[in-house]
């Protein structure tokens, strides 16, 4: 089998995310501004340079990211720290990061984490370069995170999530953040059927889908060519998406209830915009957000 761009370098998807939360770190509104502080140490040093200059920063933003997706990463990132929070002050024994990339979810609140142990999962390329540049910067690992290499496409979640240590039956959160596009409609119900046949009623699983027109090429949406050419140039093209309103009858065909549901516009005004009616720009129409219950 021909081994795909991920698993020969790891995901440039996830450095493009990661560039994009370390730039909001820098947004000089602190009512818009990001919370991954760590986001910045798994950038080269140039980058580094590039974030530091403000005109710089600017022009990088605009020739990296396509419409709204900054703005759009910006909500996602909080909606995730959000429900990342809640599952560990009300005593989630585990969450699954399901290809985490840079996610530091697990350092920036280890302090709030009451004996979770949290299963951080990616492709081995883009682990190995993650815990790299952890080990350089001396930062330890928190207590209670175990890493998990793995090849969504090759290996069994089940089998290697049992290995890790996952234990059937509790209370858990699942993470899905940025994935579910780049894997087909089976990777997707199987991880869903998964999720639902091992975790305890009261689990959650939050994710992000890009809608089915976008697939195929509407260009109807705002940001819509603009994305599909930046995701074709990375070679980590979409396969995988829901119709418009069909979300919750989706999830229901899996056994899952509908928590909450975020559009564009719901995630413009929950966290880009202030009470003064400030604005901080608008969000790629491409993606939602889903938060849903066993």
């Amino acid at each position: 089998m021909v081994e795909s761009k991920v698993e020969r370098k790891g995901s440039s998807t996830a450095g493009y995310t990661c560039f994009s939360r370390a730039c909001a770190t820098r947004e000089k509104d602190e009512r818009f501004r990001g919370p991954d502080h760590l986001a910045e140490i798994f950038m080269p040093p140039f980058a580094r340079v590039l974030l530091n200059v403000p005109f710089l920063r600017k022009w990088c933003m605009h020739r990296m990211f396509p419409t709204g997706i900054h703005e759009y990463v910006l909500a996602r990132t909080r909606v995730f720290d959000e429900v990342f929070v809640d599952a560990l002050e009300r005593g989630f024994s585990q969450i699954v990061l399901l290809g985490s990339g840079m996610d530091t979810r697990a350092f920036r609140f280890q302090e709030k984490n009451r004996g979770a142990t949290i299963f951080d999962l990616d492709i081995y390329t883009t682990q190995h370069y993650k815990r790299e540049v952890l080990d350089r910067k001396k930062i330890a690992t928190p207590g209670g995170l175990v890493f998990v290499p793995i090849n969504f496409n090759k290996q069994c979640l089940a089998d290697v999530l049992a290995q890790a240590g996952y234990r059937d039956g509790q209370e858990t959160l699942f993470l899905w953040e940025g994935v579910t596009m780049y894997l087909d409609a089976g990777a997707v119900d199987g991880t869903l059927a998964f999720i639902r046949n091992s975790a305890a009623e009261g689990s959650i699983v939050v994710f992000d889908y890009v809608r089915a027109s976008v697939l195929r090429c509407e260009n109807s949406l705002y940001g819509e060519k603009a994305i599909r050419g930046t995701v074709a140039r990375a070679e980590e093209d979409w396969v995988f998406g829901i119709e418009d309103g069909a979300i919750e009858g989706f999830l229901a065909e899996h056994d899952f209830k509908m928590l909450s549901h975020h559009t564009p516009s719901d995630l413009e005004i929950a966290y880009l915009m202030a009470e003064d009616g400030t604005k901080l720009g608008r969000i790629n129409e491409t993606h939602c957000i889903v938060i849903a219950g066993i």
